[in-house]
C-alpha cells in the first residue's frame, strides 16, 4: 500500500443543518472523513466525526493521534440500513482492541445507500488520552486506513475485521473544523 500524505482542509455544510464540517478526501477509495469542533481553546472537547465511503469499503477507519498504535482509533463499517462506530487501541501493529477510553452517539444521519455508507457520530474522549491530545487551534496530524473485506460480524461493534489494505496519513486544520458552541451543543 502506498501511504499518502497531504494537507486539505475543505469546507463542508450539509444542508438543512448549521453545522459546517472541516473535510479530508482520500480522493483514491472515495473515503471522506469530515470533523467538526466546538469553539474551544484546549483539549478536551467532544467531536463530530462523519465517515463517507463506497460500500465496496469493508471498514475505514481514522487514527487520532496520527499513527496506529498508542492512540484512539474510529473504525467504522455497513451494518443493514445503518452503520456500526467501534472504538479501538492498538499496542502494537496487530488488530486494534476495544478501547473504553472513548464514547460515542450515534446520530440519526447514519445511513447506507445503494453506493455509500455514512457514519455520523459525536466522539468523547478521542481530543485527549494517556500520552497525547489534539490542538484545536491548528494544524493536527491523523492517519486513516481502510480494509475492503468486510468485518466478521457487520451488526456487532467488536467485530473482528481484516488488516488494513491501504492507509495514509494527513494533517488537518482543527481551526477550520470550529463551530459556535451552541450549534455544537445543540447537537
Amino acid at each position: 500500500a502506498v501511504e499518502e500524505r497531504q494537507t486539505i482542509t475543505a469546507k463542508f455544510c450539509p444542508q438543512g443543518t448549521s453545522i459546517c464540517f472541516s473535510e479530508y478526501k482520500v480522493a483514491s477509495h472515495d473515503i471522506t472523513f469530515r470533523i467538526a469542533i466546538p469553539e474551544t481553546a484546549a483539549a478536551p472537547f467532544d467531536v463530530l466525526l462523519q465517515i463517507v465511503a463506497p460500500v465496496a469499503v469493508g471498514w475505514a477507519g481514522l487514527a487520532w493521534g496520527g499513527k496506529m498504535t498508542a492512540n484512539p482509533l474510529t473504525v467504522g463499517w455497513a451494518s443493514g440500513k445503518g452503520a456500526i462506530v467501534s472504538s479501538r487501541w492498538a499496542t502494537a501493529r496487530s488488530s486494534p482492541g476495544a478501547y473504553t477510553g472513548a464514547t460515542y452517539t450515534v446520530l440519526p444521519t447514519t445511513a447506507v445507500n445503494a453506493t455509500h455508507w455514512q457514519l455520523d457520530v459525536l466522539a468523547r474522549g478521542v481530543s485527549q488520552w494517556t500520552g497525547g491530545s489534539l490542538n484545536p487551534n491548528g494544524a493536527v496530524n491523523f492517519a486513516w486506513a481502510k480494509g475492503s473485506r468486510a468485518v466478521t460480524t457487520p451488526a456487532s461493534n467488536t467485530s473482528a475485521f481484516s488488516y488494513h489494505d491501504d492507509r495514509g496519513t494527513f494533517s488537518h486544520d482543527l481551526s477550520a473544523a470550529k463551530i459556535p458552541k451552541g450549534v455544537f451543543d445543540a447537537v
